[in-house]
């Protein structure tokens, strides 16, 4: 008869591999896909694959004998896989952050939380926080990026006008960058080539455009309120969206020249937008809602090289986020007002599936192991 100990003891050593290897990413799915759901105070994180919600991450805090609830705008996973990025912003009550939301205080109508916004950092082998970092009160974090070497991050501070260059090794504040007076800085990406970071100002009307090496900033007047940037993956083209123009503008930096695009009739106001990974294409969402506009629900293919919108995509209620994946085959959408997230098949040009990820879903990055996430 075998030894019982022996056999416990087994036991108890494969679980804690089990345990080991689960903590290491081992058996993460293939793709995850990170959705700020703003209302809620969580990140919601899904399996690629089976489209099913697989983590909720609370980003509340114990803090005095209570909580204090922060509430996600955006997410970014960062180019090399290792860490998830996320503006967090304090508030008191339930609703949204305010993104996007001129002079609004930090979390919507309501008032100002009593802690400072923050940068929470995600482990994504683990889905735990890794680093919660203080901001200041009330600066109303919008975006985050990080550099493709992964040296730094950057956030933007769209009531104060600041952009907080953040070392992603230490996780300190290494510098405070004013943006234009007044300009409010939001949406933000990094070149291909890890050299400019392009902002989009929003009351500045203007695309920002910060050389990292210098930390100088440049600007290109642009006619509407510019919310987001998006960049092909070749360098060639800077989208910005442009809300009460209801306009999408191409700026070549080679050129430093300017093709504004006028999005088809019934367009309520466009947020976000993402390229494909050839850098042929970007998917536009087009919300409205905000400033008492209609809410939309289409999602525009544009030619990066023509500019010409190719398709109009059926989508939820007020689409804000958007990402493509990183085969090129779909496009996930956030839907604000319908609190989920639609599946666009690319082939087809056609909304596939919905998944239900609660409420005001916002920001939305994608996670691969392909990346070199996991170990």
């Amino acid at each position: 008869m075998k030894n019982p100990f022996v056999i416990i003891g087994v036991v108890v050593l494969l679980i804690i591999g089990f345990v080991v290897l689960r903590e290491q990413g081992v058996f993460a799915p293939a793709e995850k896909i990170y959705v700020a759901a703003e209302g809620d105070g969580k990140i919601i994180v899904i399996d690629a694959a089976k489209k099913t919600v697989i983590k909720s991450i609370d980003l509340t805090i114990e803090h005095d004998g209570g909580t204090v609830k922060f509430f996600p705008h955006n997410v970014q996973v960062a180019p090399d896989g290792k860490s998830v990025w996320v503006t967090a912003n304090s508030g008191k009550h339930e609703g949204h952050s305010g993104g996007f939301i001129p002079a609004a205080l930090a979390h919507g109508e309501g008032e100002a939380g009593t802690e400072p916004d923050e940068v929470i950092v995600i482990n994504p082998r683990t889905d735990r926080i890794l680093k919660r970092i203080p901001l200041d009160i009330g600066v109303q974090g919008a975006h985050v990026v990080v550099a493709s070497d992964g040296s730094y991050a950057y956030a933007s501070a769209q009531k104060v006008g600041i952009i907080y260059k953040i070392n992603a090794k230490t996780y300190e504040i290494e510098k405070k960058i004013p943006a234009p007076a007044a300009s409010q800085p939001h949406g933000m990406r990094i070149s291909p080539d890890g050299k400019t970071l392009y902002i989009a100002l929003l009351t500045g009307q203007a695309l920002g455009m910060l050389d990292i090496e210098t930390n100088t900033l440049t600007q290109a007047p642009l006619p509407g309120q510019a919310v987001q940037v998006g960049i092909t993956p070749d360098g060639v083209t800077v989208f910005v969206s442009l809300y009460d123009t209801k306009q999408v503008a191409l700026y070549r930096p080679q050129s430093k020249s300017t093709i504004l695009i006028t999005l088809p009739p019934g367009a309520k106001g466009p947020i976000q937008m993402y390229p494909t990974p050839d850098s042929r294409f970007v998917y536009v969402a087009d919300q409205g809602y905000y400033f008492n506009q209609p809410t939309g629900d289409r999602v525009y293919k544009i030619s990066a090289t023509t500019g010409q919108t190719t398709k109009e995509i059926q989508a939820g209620s007020a689409p804000h986020g958007i990402v493509v994946s990183k085969d090129g085959k779909f496009v996930y959408v956030t839907n604000l007002k319908s609190d989920d997230i639609s599946i666009i098949d690319i082939a087809t040009a056609a909304e596939v599936g919905r998944i239900p990820v609660g409420k005001e879903p916002n920001g939305i990055s994608i996670w691969s192991k392909k990346l070199g996430g996991t170990p």
